[in-house]
């Protein structure tokens, strides 16, 4: 709904309740919290005078599980840790996983957008552990005007260079905008 600027008042004219509908009540309808449907939500500007009500989601998974591929793709136990919101353009994701690896080897735990946009897992945005010394655990991601506004579901990946991966404590979050 986009803010209709009110009428200017003139001295002695009445006040009727069709102005009084079209410039106060269809303008305070327009406001965030007459639009808010759901606890939790915020609101972003999608335009000029313009918003929308976004819903963050989380999601987590506490077993632990393993995989051996080399390229991105589910644990073996088939849990998809995922979380589906509707998003404008950008939109936070904040990733934090507990893992290792059975030898030397390095693991990630990236994730993959799908539905209104697709985006493959990346190294690029990925939590890594090198088995040498560096290490990431947590860590938010920007998606910066990568996203086709709509219903996208963001989903972990993981991947191994080599050994096996042991993943546990999952969890994924997002903040759309």
């Amino acid at each position: 709904m986009v803010w209709a600027a009110p009428a200017t008042a003139v001295a002695g004219q009445p006040f009727t309740a069709s102005i009084f509908n079209a410039q106060m009540r269809d303008n305070l309808n327009a406001t965030a919290p007459a639009q808010a449907t759901t606890i939790s939500s915020w609101f972003t500007g999608t335009g000029v005078n313009a918003i929308a009500e976004r819903i963050p989601g989380q999601n987590n998974a506490s077993g632990s599980s393993t995989t051996t591929a080399t390229s991105y793709g589910n644990l073996g136990d088939g849990v998809m840790t995922s979380v589906t919101t509707t998003t404008g353009a950008s939109a936070w994701v904040l990733l934090y996983a507990n893992f290792n690896n059975s030898g030397a080897n390095n693991t990630w735990v990236s994730f993959a957008v799908s539905g209104a946009t697709t985006i493959a897992a990346s190294d690029a945005r990925a939590l890594m552990r090198d088995q040498t010394g560096g290490e990431r655990f947590g860590c938010p991601f920007y998606l910066n005007g990568l996203l086709t506004p709509g219903s996208n579901t963001f989903t972990l990946r993981y991947r191994v260079s080599a050994g096996t991966g042991t993943f546990s404590v999952r969890r994924i979050g997002v903040i759309p905008f």
